[in-house]
């Protein structure tokens, strides 16, 4: 009696858990409300065209094979358009409605590199969605010889694209209308949590942690990894309806399958609703990339590199979020923002968690922590991953490894006791001294005799002392650093206690002619970016934000 008891008590104190937890952290609210579908038309399927070269063909390519110049940098891949299966779906078939094409645009995919572009106009997305629905439909009127593919590279009649884009989805396969839902109860959590064990433990571990069965692949062969549910990272999103359809519907092209037909309507949303308890909705509201307001404050005083003097500890914070593009659990998941003017300088000041500090730039196999802010003056700004040919985009970029304090760290500083050999280069020997490895450094060479350092690139620069430069981009790979007489940025990292703290200050007007100024009144776009060393982050690895209005205060 004693032994049944306990186990009661037990499975009471759980349910009573459970149930405080399932409605502290009730769902969030569906992100991105839409109005009515507008009909396709030409204008607004060629609108959709222009847009999706300019926004989305980097990563899902041109015609949206997934061959997009980024594409390599990413993981999970962007969408294969012309073979792969839409993942979020509200039918039965497996066929994504334009509607729900619609919602992956505007909110994006948590858990990958797929930002929201929900800050785009309504009539924007639905025209993204004409054009998405026509790359992943096309090849399907070639495949059954109805279309040749000379008749597409000429380019195809509005007859035959409106035929295309207009896809009928069978009305009967639709989850046209969710099930009420039941109120949950300390039961209906036990019961949740007794089917989850039973069903989804095997591959999102006993505790949804996303630690189960690892060695999984999408329909396209690649390797896929269970979503860590506790992290609020979900497909879509925790809202009741929208898991209703992951567990209707399933995730087309994964291993997340169906359960129509496996378990009953209750059992269902016994199932959602222990789902819904293991995260919390500000978790997975903190994990989403928004388009969000960045505010330069004026003030009268001057401003300092220090972040910690008294100007930045007054300055309001504005949390933007980051998103790694080779994802992992273990990143970098945002950054406090907090910006300044006094009409003669601007500055931001930066703040991450970063447990380790990583300033060794010396062996190759280590890597610097880093940021950037990425600038745009243009009221539509390209994409928002290093700008668009023609497009141009500006950056401030800052490592840990170029911190003075760090110093030129050079392979002597890592192996004091290597055999080293002398070169007739050198400036600070003579012949027959003793000669150690220390006495090699590069700063001691002529720098004739070090054509990077002697032609001038300022990332060869061992006498070097600025922890920041400026460059230029319109387009990935074109990256361009300006040169030092030009650059006028600073910057100044302090890590303290598993915290980056990096300010850089600039003055408003630019170095040269064409620069990239501010003027007080105005806006601008501004995205983030920040490198962890630790994990090998560096070049185009790396967490990244989308593009945030910039206002200066007048």
């Amino acid at each position: 009696m004693a032994a049944k008891l306990n186990k009661f008590s037990l499975f009471s104190i759980l349910g009573v858990l459970l149930w405080g937890v399932f409605f502290l952290n009730h769902p969030v609210d569906s992100y991105g409300a839409r109005g009515k579908k507008p009909k396709a038309s030409k204008a607004l399927f060629f609108q959709g065209e222009a847009l999706y070269q300019k926004q989305c063909a980097v990563c899902h390519g041109p015609k949206g094979g997934a061959d997009g110049k980024a594409a390599y940098l990413l993981s999970p891949t962007p969408r294969d358009f012309l073979r792969d299966k839409f993942r979020l779906v509200s039918t039965t078939n497996m066929e994504a409605t334009d509607e729900d094409i619609f919602e992956t645009i505007t909110r994006g995919m948590l858990g990958s590199a797929m930002p929201p572009w929900g800050h785009l106009a309504e009539n924007d997305r639905w025209a993204l969605v004409y054009y998405v629905r026509y790359l992943s439909e096309v090849e399907k009127y070639k495949a059954r010889g109805e279309i040749s593919e000379d008749m597409a590279q000429k380019g195809l009649s509005w007859e035959w694209i409106e035929k295309i884009v207009n896809k009928g989805i069978d009305p009967q396969s639709v989850i046209k209308e969710i099930p009420p839902e039941p109120q949950a109860s300390p039961e209906f959590l036990r019961n949740g949590q007794v089917l989850f064990m039973a069903s989804c433990a095997g591959c999102h571990g006993a505790e949804g942690k996303g630690d189960g069965q690892q060695k999984m692949v999408t329909n396209l062969g690649y390797p896929v990894i269970p979503r860590d549910l506790t992290a609020g990272l979900f497909k879509g999103d925790s809202t009741s309806e929208e898991l209703y359809q992951r567990m209707v519907a399933g995730l087309p092209g994964s291993p997340m399958p169906s359960y129509t037909g496996i378990f009953t309507q209750e059992q269902i949303w016994d199932l959602i609703h222990y789902v819904q308890s293991l995260s919390s909705p500000a978790v997975e509201e903190k994990a989403r990339l928004k388009y969000s307001k960045v505010i330069v404050k004026k003030v009268s005083g001057p401003i300092e590199a220090d972040p910690l003097s008294a100007p930045w500890v007054a300055a309001e914070p504005v949390y933007i979020a980051l998103t790694p593009l080779w994802w992992r659990d273990n990143r970098i998941e945002g950054v406090e923002v907090r910006a300044l003017h006094n009409k003669e300088k601007i500055a931001f000041y930066l703040k991450w968690a970063d447990s380790m500090e990583d300033n060794n730039l010396a062996k190759v196999q280590s890597f610097s922590d880093g940021a950037a802010l990425q600038f745009s003056k243009e009221k539509d700004p390209p994409f928002f991953g290093m700008g668009g040919k023609g497009e141009v985009v500006d950056f401030w970029h800052w490592k840990a490894g170029w911190e003075e304090g760090a110093g030129w760290n050079d392979i002597e500083a890592q192996y004091p006791s290597a055999a080293v050999d002398w070169y007739a280069s050198q400036k600070n020997y003579e012949y027959g001294s003793a000669f150690e490895a220390s006495g090699s450094a590069a700063q001691f060479h002529d720098p004739v005799y070090m054509t990077g350092w002697g032609a001038g690139n300022p990332l060869s620069d061992v006498e070097g002392k600025k922890a920041a430069e400026e460059g230029r981009a319109q387009g990935l790979g074109s990256y361009t650093i300006q040169l030092p007489q030009k650059e006028k940025v600073s910057a100044k990292g302090i890590w303290d206690k598993g915290v980056w703290h990096v300010v850089f200050v600039r003055s408003l007007t630019a170095a040269d002619k064409g620069g990239l100024k501010f003027t007080p009144g105005e806006t601008a776009h501004v995205a983030f970016a920040v490198w962890d060393g630790a994990r090998g982050d560096r070049n185009g690895q790396k967490s990244v934000s989308i593009w945030n209005e910039l206002i200066l205060e007048k």
